[in-house]
């Protein structure tokens, strides 16, 4: 299993692939999970010393290699070296490993590449070509077509028409791919992909437990404003700056906003908060994924916050999204499309228009005056669909079953 951002649950960032291959173990699987030991929500190395390459911990039952890459800060040059580095890593590490194996069964059955980085995957069908191992493609991002609709790059760009011809391989020669996203299907099938299978993200119901609203007042007052918390990345696309104008048309109201992560943007939101003289807006550090429910439980509401973007619309899966859910919280998104209309048509919360404060700061007022009632119903009603559609437990068992597809006599 490789993916460059892969987590453990003490580090800040999404764990899926943690979650997901512990549970494999637990069903009789041999799982090494190979990751960057350069956390992209710190910036920083967590795991290896000065001048390690690389650590094997043994956690929950998985061999999980942490592997040196080149550190960034910005989304600059620096930033596709990064992505390289550990292309080269993973590549060099598997045929090592292939040439070391004195029996073909120490080889692994499958290979499971995660993107967004396609220049891992694709180094990974060249060993699963080389050594005949079924490939399984999982579709976290839609690469290249992010770098058009998010970034600045057109189709003529040498670097996109290197990843769209990595892309188009990767569709047509994996053995199955796993999309987030239930959008992306048709993306996916256009550029050749055959076998798809669904499996979005979604929280670990047992950490993420049902919980009433943190206060029983029926009104807000100035002692006890509403409380709307943001636990994500700081980057441009997650349109932090327009949450922050928002906040400045909600001043005179009981409402505050909590921005918890870390990112590219962290610095400059916090000098523009400050020269904004936002007393109603607070800025957190980052938290591990373990102590993520435990704080989001005391707030009021979640907000999603992404850019006006074609590819948000119908391309993404947010983790945030589904914690919310499971934890029984009314949202707020800016997330036009799938992400809104699940949200509208289920009564989950409000939604506002893209890269528009004004409409934020409307929905943000709807929801704290929605009665509690109202509030709670909202939290049963995503819990229900956090149970139904979007339990880790329930994805894991469809991954299990999926895998085992691959290999003979399972």
């Amino acid at each position: 299993m490789i993916n460059q951002f892969a987590n453990t649950p003490d580090l800040p960032g999404h764990t899926r692939n943690y979650e997901v291959a512990k549970y494999l173990v637990k069903n009789g699987w041999r799982v090494d999970l190979f990751a960057s030991d350069f956390n992209l929500s710190q910036r920083k190395y967590c795991k290896l010393k000065k001048f390690e390459l690389f650590k094997i911990n043994k956690i929950d039952g998985i061999k999980w290699h942490w592997l040196r890459v080149s550190s960034y800060s910005i989304n600059n040059w620096k930033r596709y070296l990064n992505i390289l580095s550990f292309s080269i890593h993973i590549f060099l590490f598997l045929i090592l490993k292939s040439i070391l194996s004195l029996k073909r069964e120490q080889l692994p059955n499958i290979i499971l590449a995660s993107s967004p980085q396609l220049p891992a995957a694709y180094f990974c069908l060249i060993v699963s070509k080389i050594l005949h191992i079924p490939l399984v493609l999982e579709i976290r991002d839609l690469w290249p077509q992010i770098l058009i609709d998010l970034g600045d790059k057109s189709k003529e760009n040498i670097l996109y028409r290197i990843l769209y011809w990595m892309e188009l391989l990767l569709y047509k020669e994996s053995k199955i791919i796993v999309i987030l996203s239930k959008g992306s299907k048709e993306h996916v099938v256009k550029k050749g992909g055959k076998l798809i299978k669904w499996l979005p993200n979604g929280p670990d119901l047992s950490k993420f437990k049902f919980s009433s609203l943190p206060n029983e007042e029926l009104t807000f007052s100035f002692n006890r404003p509403f409380r709307l918390v943001y636990a994500g990345a700081h980057s441009q696309v997650n349109g932090l700056m327009y949450v922050l104008n928002a906040a400045k048309l909600l001043i005179n109201h009981p409402i505050e906003i909590t921005l918890i992560g870390d990112g590219p943007e962290k610095n400059n939101l916090v000098e523009q908060s400050k020269k904004l003289a936002l007393n109603n807006v607070k800025f957190l550090k980052p938290h591990s994924k373990d102590n993520i429910p435990k704080i989001l439980s005391t707030f009021d509401a979640i907000l999603l916050s992404l850019i006006d973007s074609d590819l948000f619309r119908y391309g993404i899966s947010p983790n945030k999204l589904y914690d919310a859910y499971a934890l029984g919280r009314p949202v707020i998104t800016t997330v036009p499309g799938m992400i809104n209309d699940e949200v509208e048509s289920n009564k989950l919360g409000t939604t506002s228009r893209a890269c528009d404060s004004s409409s934020l700061s409307l929905a943000i007022k709807r929801l704290m005056n929605t009665s509690r009632r109202d509030r709670e119903m909202m939290g049963i009603r995503a819990r229900s669909i956090a149970e139904k559609t979007y339990s880790r437990n329930r994805i894991n068992k469809e991954y299990d079953k999926l895998l085992r597809s691959l290999i003979p006599n399972e």
